[in-house]
């Protein structure tokens, strides 16, 4: 079965099989992509590959690979530009956040959120639209919705 899926979707997906392991042409990735159930057109793909950021570098083998690298740790998305293109909702509870994202989108949201590095952040899970965040204390989650908020455009907290 042919999984049809969101650009922001399909380019999670590219990115976690990217960050899995040695992806060393498009044509093997899009071959993973199909076993996954994606179906991608070559010319898809490689504009994907070009909106995340990916590269090919040398290996420690020798051989080159697609690698994801920036300073946020996701290519070509800072948290910034997740936030205004993924965030539907962040609601506060206790220490923990409950994010909502469109469908595909939460894994790719809670990578970018534990690479940026917050310190009030203890980690993220994360399921298909939903991320959970979990914070150091009560006040640290409060202030990380308010943070996601500053982001994104109209505020959309619950």
């Amino acid at each position: 079965m042919t999984e049809m899926l969101t650009r922001t979707g399909r380019q999670a997906a590219i990115s976690a099989l990217i960050s899995q392991g040695l992806v060393s042409s498009q044509t093997q990735l899009r071959g993973m992509l199909e076993a996954e159930g994606i179906s991608i057109t070559q010319p898809t793909l490689s504009k994907d590959l070009a909106e995340i950021g990916a590269v090919r570098v040398r290996s420690a083998e020798g051989g080159l690979v697609y690698t994801l690298a920036d300073d946020t740790g996701i290519p070509g998305a800072t948290l910034d530009k997740l936030v205004v293109d993924m965030l539907i909702s962040a609601t506060a509870s206790g220490n923990q956040v409950v994010v909502r994202t469109p469908p595909g989108g939460a894994q790719y949201f809670a990578v970018g959120l534990d690479r940026a590095g917050w310190d009030s952040v203890l980690g993220c899970v994360a399921g298909d639209d939903t991320v959970i965040i979990v914070t150091t204390d009560a006040t640290a989650s409060n202030r990380v919705v308010s943070q996601l908020m500053a982001f994104a455009p109209g505020g959309r907290s619950s």
